[in-house]
């Protein structure tokens, strides 16, 4: 009789002990990102064996993902290692909904990117005042190409 696969793990709230969910930030190279969890930590993981032999999936800058962090003994704080852990999951648009729904998503990545809620919106006033500054420029810049 064939062996059974394993059922994958569940990667649904509420996580294991060891197990955080990140918000990736840059690569570093060699399957290694910087990764920033919801209390603003940064930290160096890379992405597991398992992940890497996907072919088709890509990781990239902005994504979810659930991190396994590595054991640390005492004697290894004193080296002072950086990879500190490894990516276990990359969360999809279905799981992240999926996470928000149980009312598990964490404050610290709010509802939309960070890129987006930095933008300050600017008044009507300013918008229609560089408008009117953009339609003088056009029109001093058509009066010099008809004089060239």
């Amino acid at each position: 009789m064939p062996r059974r696969p394993p059922s994958p793990p569940s990667f649904t709230p509420p996580l294991p002990a060891n197990q955080y969910l990140v918000h990736l930030q840059s690569p570093q190279g060699s399957n290694n990102w910087l990764c920033k969890d919801t209390d603003g930590v940064e930290r160096l993981v890379e992405a597991s064996s398992k992940l890497r032999r996907i072919k088709t999936l890509i990781i990239m800058r902005g994504d979810f993902a659930i991190i396994n962090l590595f054991p640390v003994a005492p004697e290894d704080k004193a080296k002072g290692g950086r990879l500190v852990g490894e990516i276990v999951h990359i969360l999809d648009k279905s799981d992240i909904k999926e996470w928000k729904k149980a009312g598990a998503w964490p404050e610290g990545f709010g509802e939309q990117p960070q890129a987006a809620t930095s933008a300050q919106p600017q008044s009507d006033d300013e918008d229609e005042a560089e408008s009117e500054e953009e339609s003088d420029d056009g029109a001093q810049q058509e009066d010099e190409e008809k004089g060239l």
